[in-house]
């Protein structure tokens, strides 16, 4: 079984109503999904209403923030293979099918994910090729992995357990650069790109990205100060390629 989780902070529930349709009309049948109500006014009377599937699951709870919320839907995860949800996209209708083949048929790969089709108030069509070797390599510095695209296999994985919600998708990926992981190059997601996402702070992302790198590097012994880890984040106005190449290179020789 597949267990999918989502977390609804501020839903819009037009959106909401737009993803929950495309999981429920997957080509593959065999899953639960689990969602978490952050933050979202008359969440529970509206999926009351409008969704009778046994295997939708609601909790309703305090107020946690992203990190916590979905760690707290990983823990009642039922199911073998773990996909994390957005509340606000819309699944192509075999993304389920596609990647748990891929993982049944290849039993030694731990993540699968494919790419992005932007759309809403930005468009693009965001596809790239990378080695499944390069993607554990390149996971100490940037997060290749599309996290609203993944499914993974829950046993080989820790905790979703950021101690804060900016990058925490990258935390949890990194954390776990030495898993085997895989790009599946089809576009499985429809990512909703809209005002509450673009008016994010970057500034204080970068900071969070480099605090990531840093515990990156720690885990290899390398005592890098935050300025310094900001260099080896290849979005930053600070990006030295070469620092990153030589950092590489000690690491992996």
């Amino acid at each position: 079984m597949i267990s999918i989780l989502m977390s609804c902070y501020n839903s819009n529930l037009d959106y909401l109503r737009e993803q929950i349709d495309s999981i429920i009309h997957q080509t593959e049948q065999d899953w639960e999904l689990l969602i978490y109500n952050d933050g979202t006014d008359g969440l529970e009377d509206w999926l009351l209403q409008n969704y009778s599937e046994e295997n939708i699951t609601y909790f309703d709870g305090i107020h946690l923030g992203y990190a916590k919320a979905y760690n707290y839907l990983l823990y009642f995860a039922e199911g073998e293979y773990v996909c994390f949800c957005d509340h606000d996209d819309i699944w192509r209708w075999d993304k389920l099918e596609i990647e748990k083949k891929y993982l049944d048929e290849h039993p030694s790969c731990d993540c699968v994910f494919g790419f992005l089709n932007w759309f809403g108030e930005k468009e693009k069509a965001e596809s790239f090729q990378i080695s499944d070797e390069d993607i554990s390599k390149e996971l100490l510095f940037w997060q290749p992995i599309k996290q609203a695209s993944v499914m993974f296999r829950k046993d080989r994985f820790g905790e979703f357990d950021c101690p804060f919600d900016c990058c925490a998708d990258y935390w949890f990926w990194s954390k776990h650069w030495d898993r085997h992981y895989h790009l599946i190059e089809k576009f499985m997601i429809n990512y909703r790109r809209h005002s509450g996402e673009m008016t994010k702070d970057k500034t204080g992302f970068r900071e969070h990205h480099a605090k990531v790198i840093q515990r990156n590097m720690a885990m290899f012994g390398k005592d890098l100060d935050l300025e310094t880890c900001k260099k080896l984040d290849r979005y930053s106005k600070t990006y030295d390629e070469e620092l990153k190449k030589k950092i590489q290179r000690e690491i992996f020789g």
